[in-house]
């Protein structure tokens, strides 16, 4: 792996690292501000798309408020070029809402990420999806 490929991998995890230090810390101003663009799209299963950071941070609240308990984020493949890369990976989410079970999310995503002016990157889309219980 080259070492720009190297940096890449290391800049997207250390922003999967803050997703979840974020949610767990029920902070969505904060995860918001630190991983996605101004700009940036979530694309929710089986739910219009997402768009901007003003539509994001109350979509990210509403997962803190039906109970978001934890979350992990296992980005298994990066790659990119020039100011575009992007991570595919599985996630797994525990919620626990008020007075109902826990609930166990397992699923896959991918994200697009540009780099900015800056020079850091941020999520510009973001798609996940549920797998499907095993039959």
């Amino acid at each position: 792996m080259t070492t720009v490929q190297t940096d890449l991998a290391s800049a997207i995890r250390a922003l999967d690292d803050e997703f979840i230090r974020n949610a767990v810390a029920k902070d969505a101003r904060r995860l918001v501000d630190a991983f996605y663009a101004e700009d940036a799209v979530v694309l929710p299963p089986n739910q219009q798309p997402v768009v901007g950071k003003a539509q994001i941070r109350p979509f990210i609240q509403g997962m803190i408020d039906a109970g978001l308990a934890e979350i992990t984020l296992e980005t298994t493949d990066i790659s990119g070029s020039g100011d575009l890369a992007y991570g595919v990976g599985k996630y797994r989410m525990t919620l626990h809402p008020a007075g109902a079970d826990r609930i166990e999310d397992k699923g896959k995503y991918v994200v697009v990420y540009r780099r900015q002016a800056d020079g850091s990157w941020k999520a510009v889309a973001d798609i996940f999806n549920t797998n499907l219980p095993a039959s």
